[in-house]
C-alpha cells in the first residue's frame, strides 16, 4: 500500500472543514493504521479546557494562536470572545488586532490580570445561574432553550501557565486572583467559558488542576523529558 506524503508544515485553516465554535480545528493529524490524514478538532462543551505541553520552540504559543483564529470561524455556530494571559514573553500579542479578540494582557500587568480573571469568573457565576433557570446543560443547550444563537463563548489562553502558577499561588496577595482562576476551570465548561493554556512541562499544571484539562496536546519536549 503505497504511503501518503508527509504532513505539510502549515495548513490554512480556512480550507480545513470547521462547522461551529463546539467544533474548533487544532489541525491536521496523521493516522497511519487507517493510511489517512484528518483534520483533528477541540470540543470545549465536552472536553471543557485544552492544554498543550512542549520544550521552548516546539510551537505551542503557536498552537494558541491558532485556535484563536480557528475561533474566529464559526459560520455555522455562535460568536467566540478571545481573551489572553501573556507570561512568556509576548506571542500573543499579534491577536489584539483581531475582532473577536477582547484584550491580551501582559503577566507582569498585575492590575489587568486581575480585572480580566475576575470578569470572566463573574461570567461563569452569572451564566450559572440563568443556564440553571431553563435547566440547560451547556452553552449549545442554553442557546437552543433560550432561543439565544448569539451567546458567547469564552476562550482564554493562558501562554506560559507555569509562571502564572508559581508567581500567583506563592502571593497572598494575588492568590485571590488564582482561586478565581480555577473556578474558570472548575465550572466554566458548563455555561461555555473555557481555558487554553501553554506550558513547557506537564508538571508546570498543579496535580489538583490537572484533572480539568481532558485535552491534552504534546509537542516536542526536552531530552530530559
Amino acid at each position: 500500500w503505497p504511503w501518503l506524503p508527509d504532513l505539510a508544515q502549515t495548513y490554512n485553516i480556512r480550507n480545513l472543514r470547521q462547522r461551529s465554535d463546539s467544533e474548533l480545528v487544532l489541525g491536521v493529524i496523521d493516522v497511519p493504521e487507517e493510511q489517512s490524514q484528518v483534520a483533528e478538532y477541540f470540543l470545549p462543551d465536552k472536553e471543557g479546557n485544552i492544554a498543550y505541553y512542549g520544550a521552548s520552540g516546539s510551537g505551542k504559543t503557536t498552537a494558541l494562536r491558532s485556535l484563536a483564529i480557528a475561533a474566529a470561524i464559526t459560520p455555522r455556530g455562535g460568536p467566540v470572545d478571545v481573551y489572553g494571559l501573556d507570561f512568556a514573553g509576548g506571542g500573543l500579542d499579534m491577536l489584539r488586532v483581531l475582532p473577536h479578540v477582547g484584550d491580551v494582557v501582559a503577566g507582569d500587568d498585575e492590575e489587568r490580570v486581575s480585572r480580566l480573571v475576575d470578569m470572566l469568573a463573574r461570567v461563569v457565576e452569572e451564566r450559572a445561574t440563568r443556564y440553571s433557570a431553563v435547566h440547560a446543560s451547556d452553552l449549545a443547550a442554553y442557546r437552543r432553550i433560550a432561543g439565544d444563537a448569539g451567546e458567547s463563548r469564552k476562550l482564554l489562553l493562558v501562554d506560559g501557565v507555569g509562571v502564572f502558577s508559581e508567581e500567583y499561588q506563592a502571593n497572598t496577595v494575588k492568590l485571590r486572583t488564582w482561586s478565581r482562576f480555577q473556578q474558570i476551570l472548575l465550572d466554566g465548561r458548563a455555561v461555555g467559558v473555557h481555558v487554553a493554556v501553554a506550558a513547557d512541562r506537564q508538571q508546570a499544571i498543579p496535580s489538583s488542576l490537572a484533572s480539568n484539562f481532558q485535552r491534552k496536546v504534546v509537542l516536542r519536549q526536552t531530552d530530559e523529558e
